[in-house]
């Protein structure tokens, strides 16, 4: 089910994205096209806006809307804030996914995803406060008050269109959101608006304003309601992708994940069909195994044995079955780093070697100099912020997290001291 992970992380993702900056320097990308500017929307109206499209030259607009509708409760304002690009790689991510996968297997999944569903609503005592599950180091009380409510989370996604392969096939994330995405966020809203640490609530749309922009980026101060727990908003910085504005710090998050489910499909043994369809059904089987269990119990003992026994069974399937996800290392990138200034031959091979050490780079990367810089350009699997972290020949002067590249002052190499002469005797 993690494939899943890049659809329904973007609540979550999106609003963190544009209100997380906290004061820290952003970054600039690429420009779009621009399109007319769409009207706003009260979050108290139900209905999805009909031009809520994340197409307005103003970031302010454009922030208040998707930050409106998301309070209100719908997810067709996280799905037109995305840029045309991200919209296109979910939609063939999850058509890719639904061409790909067992049917049968499918189908099996959410049959016992509802029975755990069941045995989660009919269990509860033996859940709750229970000390050998990590539930027990949550509030109890709240939990139970909301118990139903979380269940009901889970039977929305279990009951909707994402348990039917052939209309996967033709997934499309507007219909989605307008649908089973709004319900979906209706609840979690009126599940977590009740929580006076709620970070939606604590935002006050109406007083979001411009502290810079320009044609490729723009910096905005979100506006904190008095009850907010912090008393000093931050900055957040916004760039241009696909003409739409985007949190500048949520750009490289995004295509992260959507470069993990694109591996993720990828990964789906499509070639020996029989046995990935004998593997999946192994898993389940011990699943459903552990369910008959779960469902006889009647103490926390008894339970819990059942756990134990469970987790001996399901743990290797899942080490060696097909629903291994495959491994970070599998996604290669291209990281582009400049070296400022003139370097001469040996210092210049001596800061590329270096740079490949770190980036894990197999393959020799490309290299283009001139009087002014060196452009390096290498292959990696690791993460942007890994390299900036691990660069100790300089100083990284520019980080543009949508381009993926770091700009790198070496500096000059510090003489030797000089020995003071001695003094004469």
């Amino acid at each position: 089910m993690t494939r899943w992970g890049v659809l329904f992380a973007l609540i979550a993702l999106v609003a963190a994205g544009i209100t997380g900056c906290d004061g820290e320097p952003g970054t600039s990308g690429n420009s779009g096209s621009t399109g007319a500017g769409k009207a706003d929307q009260p979050p108290s109206n139900p209905e999805p806006p009909k031009n809520s499209a994340n197409e307005s030259d103003d970031p302010v607009a454009t922030v208040r809307t998707v930050l409106k509708g998301i309070q209100a409760g719908r997810a067709t304002a996280i799905w037109d804030f995305l840029p045309s690009s991200y919209q296109d790689n979910i939609n063939r991510v999850v058509r890719e996914f639904a061409d790909n996968m067992d049917p049968e297997v499918w189908k099996r999944v959410f049959t016992t995803l509802k029975r755990l569903s069941t045995i989660a609503r009919t269990k509860k005592a033996l859940l709750l406060k229970n000390p050998g599950l990590p539930l027990a180091q949550l509030d109890q009380d709240q939990l139970s008050d909301n118990w139903e409510k979380i269940l009901d989370l889970l039977d929305s996604l279990i009951t909707s269109e994402l348990k039917d392969l052939k209309s996967l096939k033709q997934f499309d994330g507007q219909a989605f959101c307008e649908g089973t995405g709004t319900t979906f966020l209706g609840q979690l809203r009126a599940l977590t608006s009740a929580d006076p640490n709620d970070t939606l609530s604590q935002f006050d749309v109406s007083r979001i304003t411009l502290k810079h922009k320009d044609a490729n980026s723009a910096q905005l101060i979100i506006g904190l309601s008095p009850t907010a727990a912090r008393t000093q908003p931050g900055v957040s910085e916004f760039i241009r992708i696909d003409g739409k504005w985007f949190p500048a710090g949520l750009a490289p998050a995004m295509e992260e994940a959507l470069r993990r489910g694109s591996a993720s499909v990828e990964a789906l043994p499509a070639a020996d069909v029989a046995t990935a369809r004998k593997q999946w059904m192994a898993l389940l089987d011990a699943v459903d195994e552990a369910a008959d269990g779960f469902e006889k119990a009647e103490t926390t003992e008894a339970f819990n044995k059942v756990l134990a026994d469970s987790q001996l069974k399901i743990m290797p399937l899942l080490a060696a079955g097909p629903a291994k996800p495959p491994a970070t290392s599998a996604i290669t990138t291209t990281l582009t780093v400049i070296l400022q200034g003139s370097l001469d031959e040996a210092t210049r091979k001596e800061h590329i070697a270096a740079l490949r050490i770190l980036a894990k780079a197999e393959t020799a990367p490309e290299v283009t100099s001139s009087d002014d810089a060196t452009t390096i350009i290498l292959k990696t699997s690791l993460p942007l912020q890994a390299i900036v972290d691990g660069v100790k020949f300089g100083k990284v002067v520019r980080i543009d997290e949508r381009q993926r590249s770091i700009t790198v002052d070496p500096g000059k190499p510090q003489p030797a001291p000089k020995t003071p002469p001695k003094p004469a005797n």
